[in-house]
């Protein structure tokens, strides 16, 4: 349980650098007039909402079923993070924690439940 506690713990701290961000303004790319608006707050609040509902569901139960799970919910988090880190009206800094957050995630999934 210890092994998901930190995890947990470093999830929750990749989840508010990752709400911070979501707070500030972005342009809306050309093509696609909800890319930083709308589509931000859907796409990263439901994922957030199943990595969630996986990280608990895995700390109550530890199988490898569960496991698969939790890493499957963490990557496709991951997944619809990385087109953000594109907003132009991002600071440079905000740009950078994003893709920090995102390159922490990658490899947090790579050594869960080991």
């Amino acid at each position: 349980m210890k092994t998901i506690s930190l995890f947990a713990y470093r999830l929750l701290s990749i989840l508010i650098v990752v709400s911070f961000l979501g707070i500030g303004s972005c342009k809306k790319k050309a093509t696609d007039p909800d890319f930083c608006g709308t589509s931000w707050t859907t796409q990263v609040t439901s994922q957030s909402n199943a990595l969630s509902t996986a990280l608990q569901t895995y700390a109550a139960n530890q199988t490898p079923a569960n496991c698969t799970a939790l890493k499957t919910a963490y990557q496709n988090y991951v997944n619809v993070l990385e087109p953000f880190v594109d907003c132009a009206s991002w600071t440079a800094q905000q740009n950078t924690e994003l893709q920090n957050a995102i390159n922490e995630a990658q490899q947090q999934i790579n050594t869960l439940c080991q």
